[in-house]
């Protein structure tokens, strides 16, 4: 690699290592939930300005080794969409604000896509990725532990939660991490990928289950199941049977004391909230970030005011695009989805059956992810989603040793 590969490079891994700290910039909203922050509001605009610059590196990695044009509109399309949405929408300079970030989060795996056929890149995409998800593991049984900041460990009741908004987005995320993991443990050659998916394994599984999110077992099992399905044999199926059981155990046994009962009726208030928006402007929507103010006026009569937490979001990834985006906004989420999906699927036609295996493992993941997210509003789904993909698609392009194409 030359001087300029390699800075684009780590770019990308900038962007890959930083995705815990997404959910962290939401101290920056004014109309975020009354949540204790973690990061204060400088460093927090720290962290997002160098993320923004890393962002445009590899958008000059773009225009060095451009991608398919159907690869930049699947990553670059979601954040396209919100504009027109935002410009029409009742928070403008919000939602063009949410727009660029998107874009930017997009940005890194349009340009995976090219710089991933380079010697060592994916392998090194990967172990950064694993071991920043240790690290926030860790940090997040840190905290635990110690009950500190105690102002997030008494609004979250207890649960693990690090450095995302609340411990749902912990769990969303270790899903799509603990996929990977297991696809890398079983599956990758070489000490490092190994050592850093076993470290993320064993913190990460304990990390997941301290966040008792009773959706986010379920979705677990969701991804587990399928990839039994695609893998098939005996001792997928068993590792679903003990997965199963697990989940069992921690929702019947500690977890019930760490759940807030208020949460258990919230959701149906915020997805009805939801539908009434999007049926009141289905092609743009509100706009994007956009539902707090809208909510008192389409909420149910029933529904809590607009000061409750249940007003800042439909608590539904696919309710949040249709009442603040429109049709337009979850079309484009849809192309994305689409242009991986049959991307992935051509190149495991050629693969052999362990990388095939690590690729179910990767997919299960983002698949649980979206389980996830239809019970849940993810803040850090763009990054999940769209750099998931394009990692997940480069996995399944070549071999991590193999040779530059």
């Amino acid at each position: 690699m030359n001087a300029g590969d390699r800075a684009v490079v780590t770019a990308i891994a900038f962007m890959y290592a930083t995705i815990p700290l997404d959910g962290a910039f939401a101290v920056l909203d004014p109309l975020r939930p009354p949540f204790a922050p973690l990061l204060p509001p400088p460093a927090a605009l720290a962290f997002a300005a160098a993320m923004l610059a890393a962002a445009a590196v590899c958008g000059w990695g773009l225009l060095r080794r451009p991608p398919p044009l159907r690869i930049a509109l699947a990553q670059l399309g979601a954040g396209s969409a919100i504009v027109p949405a935002a410009l029409l929408g009742f928070d403008p300079p919000t939602g063009l604000a949410l727009a660029l970030v998107v874009l930017a989060l997009g940005v890194p795996g349009a340009a995976l896509y090219r710089y991933s056929a380079l010697p060592g890149v994916t392998r090194a995409i990967l172990v950064v990725t694993l071991a920043s998800a240790a690290v926030s593991a860790a940090l997040a049984l840190a905290m635990l532990a110690t009950r500190s900041p105690a102002a997030i460990y008494a609004y979250n009741n207890g649960r693990a939660i690090g450095t995302f908004l609340n411990p749902n987005e912990l769990a969303a995320y270790l899903l799509v991490l603990l996929g990977l993991a297991a696809g890398a443990a079983f599956c990758a050659s070489g000490a490092a990928v190994r050592a850093a998916a076993a470290l993320t394994l064993a913190l990460g599984g304990v990390a997941f289950a301290t966040t008792y999110s009773r959706w986010g077992f379920a979705s677990a099992l969701a991804g587990g199941a399928l990839f039994a399905l695609w893998q098939g044999g005996r001792r997928a199926w068993i590792g679903v049977g003990i997965l199963a059981i697990v989940a069992a155990l921690l929702v019947a046994g500690p977890g019930r004391a760490f759940h807030n009962p208020r949460d258990d009726a919230s959701r149906i208030v915020a997805w009805a909230t939801g539908a009434r928006t999007f049926l009141a402007f289905p092609l743009t929507g509100v706009g994007p970030l956009a539902f707090p103010r809208t909510y008192d006026v389409f909420r149910p009569p029933e529904a809590p005011g607009v000061s409750a937490p249940v007003a800042f979001d439909p608590h539904n990834l696919p309710l949040a695009y249709l009442s603040e985006s429109g049709l337009v906004g979850f079309c484009a989420l849809l192309f994305s989805w689409s242009v991986y999906g049959r991307e992935i699927l051509r190149e495991l036609r050629a693969a052999g059956a362990r990388r095939r295996t690590f690729v179910y493992a990767a997919a299960a993941g983002l698949i649980a992810l979206d389980v996830h997210v239809l019970a849940n509003t993810v803040s850090i789904y763009f990054a999940l989603g769209l750099q998931g993909l394009a990692l997940t698609l480069a996995l399944a392009q070549r071999e991590l040793d193999a040779a530059a194409a």
